[in-house]
């Protein structure tokens, strides 16, 4: 028992400090959605009409892809290190309310 506290303890302090700073970065970038926003907005019309020209095809199976690799790994990791999850998300809503 003495052996799983320091590791436990680590998890803890890593995902904490972790949700902390993520919690504060999604409060910063939240403040710039409109923007991201009207930007989008604009690179999808410019794409509609034909002035810019995107694979949204490629896109699509690209973003697909991605997901299909990653949601596996973060089922097991979510399932396997609950201590660093919780303490993230304690630190995540912390550190969206903190400033």
């Amino acid at each position: 028992m003495e052996n799983l506290i320091p590791p436990i303890m680590f998890m803890l302090i890593i995902g904490g400090v972790s949700g902390y700073l993520a919690g504060h970065l999604v409060k910063r970038v939240s403040g710039m959605a409109l923007t991201l926003g009207v930007f989008a907005f604009i690179v999808i019309a410019l794409a509609y009409t034909g002035n810019l020209d995107l694979n949204f095809e490629a896109i699509t199976a690209n973003i697909s892809n991605f997901f299909g690799i990653i949601a596996p790994l973060g089922i097991l990791a979510l399932v396997s290190s609950v201590p660093f999850v919780a303490s993230f998300v304690a630190g995540l809503f912390v550190g969206f309310r903190r400033h």
